[in-house]
C-alpha cells in the first residue's frame, strides 16, 4: 500500500456520506456489486446506481434480489457508521437484520436471529455449526478477535474462514461475514482489498480448501485483490 494518510481517507469517507460521485458512493456501489455478485446477484454497477439514485430496477431480478439489493446500501452505512467501535454480537445481529428487512427470511421472523435449523455449504470441506452451537461459537470468535493487540490481515482472514464455518444465520451468511471483514480492515488501517465478485469461483474455492490449521489459500487470494485505497488515492 501506497504511504498515504488513512485517517484523511476515513475522514473523507464519513463526510461525504450521501453525496453523488463521492469516496463513499464509489466505495459503496464497489463493494456491494462484488459482495453481492458472489451470492449471484444480477445487478451492474449502473443498474445499482438507477436502483439507488432513482429508485427504478434495470433488468431482470427476483425480489429477494432487489430488496437484498436495496437493503445492502442501508447496511454499508451502518458499517461505515461504526468503524472504530468494538465488533459485539448484536452489532452483526443488526446488520443481518437490515440486510434481510422484507425479504422471505425477514417474513419468517428470521432477520437478525441465529438460525433454526442447520445448513451447510456445498462444495467446501468443512460442516457448519449446530443452531444450538451457534451464539456461543460465535462469541468465542469475537471475545477471541477483540483481545488481539495487533490485528493483521492474517487474523482477520481466520476470522471470515471461522465465521463462514459457525455459518450463523439462515442466510445472508457471506454478505455479513463480508460486511464485518471491511470493518475490519478499516479498524485496523490495513489495505482495503476484498472479495471480488468476477472471481466468485476462486474465492468460494479458497474457502473450501481452507481450515483451521491453515487458511493459506484464502490468504493468497485476498492478497491478489485490487486495494481500493491506491485505485482512488485521488479522492482523499
Amino acid at each position: 500500500m501506497q504511504n498515504i494518510d488513512y485517517n484523511r481517507f476515513l475522514q473523507v469517507l464519513r463526510e461525504t456520506k450521501g453525496i453523488h460521485n463521492s469516496l463513499n458512493e464509489i466505495l459503496k456501489y464497489d463493494f456491494i456489486y462484488h459482495s453481492n455478485k458472489i451470492e449471484g446477484s444480477t445487478f451492474t454497477t449502473e443498474a445499482l446506481q438507477l436502483l439507488f439514485e432513482k429508485n427504478i430496477v434495470q433488468g431482470t431480478h427476483t425480489l429477494d434480489d432487489v430488496q437484498e439489493t436495496v437493503n445492502s446500501f442501508y447496511t454499508f452505512d451502518l458499517v461505515i457508521d461504526e468503524v472504530d467501535k468494538k465488533l459485539t454480537l448484536d452489532m452483526i445481529k443488526e446488520w443481518h437484520g437490515s440486510l434481510m428487512y422484507r425479504t422471505k427470511l425477514y417474513d419468517m421472523g428470521l432477520a437478525g436471529v441465529f438460525k433454526k435449523y442447520s445448513n451447510k455449504i456445498l462444495g467446501s470441506n468443512f460442516n457448519t455449526a449446530n443452531p444450538w452451537e451457534v451464539e456461543d461459537k460465535l462469541s468465542d470468535l469475537i471475545d477471541s478477535y477483540n483481545a488481539l493487540q495487533n490485528v493483521t490481515i492474517d487474523d482477520i482472514t481466520r476470522f471470515h474462514f471461522e465465521f463462514e464455518c459457525i455459518h450463523p444465520f439462515q442466510d445472508g451468511n457471506g454478505r455479513i461475514g463480508r460486511f464485518i471483514y471491511l470493518k475490519q480492515l478499516l479498524d485496523n488501517r490495513l489495505a482495503l482489498k476484498y472479495m471480488n465478485g468476477e472471481s466468485a469461483k476462486e474465492y468460494k474455492k479458497a474457502l473450501g480448501n481452507c481450515s483451521k490449521e491453515n487458511i493459506k489459500p484464502l490468504f493468497d487470494y485476498i492478497e491478489n485483490q485490487k486495494d481500493f485505497i491506491n485505485e482512488n488515492i485521488d479522492m482523499f
